[in-house]
């Protein structure tokens, strides 16, 4: 079985920036604009960037319900 994005609740900690292109449908540009805005929250402590699980869930759950909190 073939999947081109990863679930919620799959039990990661971090994602690709790849991965998170394929689960948004958008461009590697549009994610690191995401990242820059401070939207997505990257590991520091690896050399590639990796978007963490508890940020690309909060920004799923702010973004979901055009940014209200």
């Amino acid at each position: 079985m073939t999947n081109d994005s990863v679930p919620n609740g799959s039990g990661r900690c971090f994602y690709t920036v790849s991965e998170v292109c394929k689960m948004l449908q958008v461009e590697r540009k549009t994610v690191y604009r995401l990242i820059d805005r401070g939207l997505l929250k990257t590991s520091k402590a690896i050399r590639h960037k990796r978007i963490s699980a508890r940020s690309w869930d909060e920004f799923i759950n702010t973004s979901g319900n055009g940014g209200a909190q």
